[in-house]
């Protein structure tokens, strides 16, 4: 199974997924997270954040993901795909394939701002920012929406709504 959590910088991708993650892998020990800035990471940071160098990103990230989830392995992702084609080509071929769509206002983003790339992007200080100056095309066949415009506690509370969702859609854990 392949829980895709995606949206634009800071609308709690990672916060989502961390906390995902801990809950599952208490009953499904074969469970693994992935997280989009460690991804980078791993290829020492050697692309920026073009779109171009986004679809070497999303080519990098999916074909790994496919390959391990073959291997009876559930994977949670936190990662932006910026390119429609990237999210489609996950739900054609990867088996029990769960995404979740987070969005949050501008507002929302610039108030909690921790990386500071929304209040550069705004004063053009940054180039290559999802949301501001690059596009972002929501995805309209997500299996979940979820807004995050309030409190970290608040948001944290659809843990749970989200696995009993995988349930209910008879997505199967590993």
């Amino acid at each position: 199974m392949v829980i895709w959590i995606t949206g634009i910088s800071g609308t709690g991708k990672s916060t989502l997924g961390k906390k995902l993650f801990a809950e599952i892998k208490k009953k499904f020990p074969a469970t693994i997270f992935f997280d989009g800035d460690q991804f980078r990471a791993i290829f020492q940071n050697d692309i920026n954040y073009t779109l171009k160098d986004r679809d070497i990103n999303a080519i990098r990230l999916t074909r790994l993901v496919r390959n391990i989830s073959k291997q009876k392995v559930n994977i949670i992702v936190s990662a932006n795909i910026t390119n429609i084609k990237f999210r489609k080509w996950m739900k054609e071929n990867v088996k029990d394939y769960y995404e979740i769509y987070i969005s949050a206002s501008l507002k929302s983003l610039l108030n909690r701002d921790y990386k500071k790339l929304y209040s550069k992007a705004v004063k053009k200080k940054i180039k290559n920012v999802v949301g501001v100056d690059l596009p972002f095309k929501e995805p309209k066949n997500s299996d979940l929406y979820l807004e995050n415009n309030k409190s970290k506690n608040y948001f944290l509370k659809n843990v749970k709504f989200i696995i009993q969702d995988i349930k209910n859609n008879k997505k199967l854990f590993y």
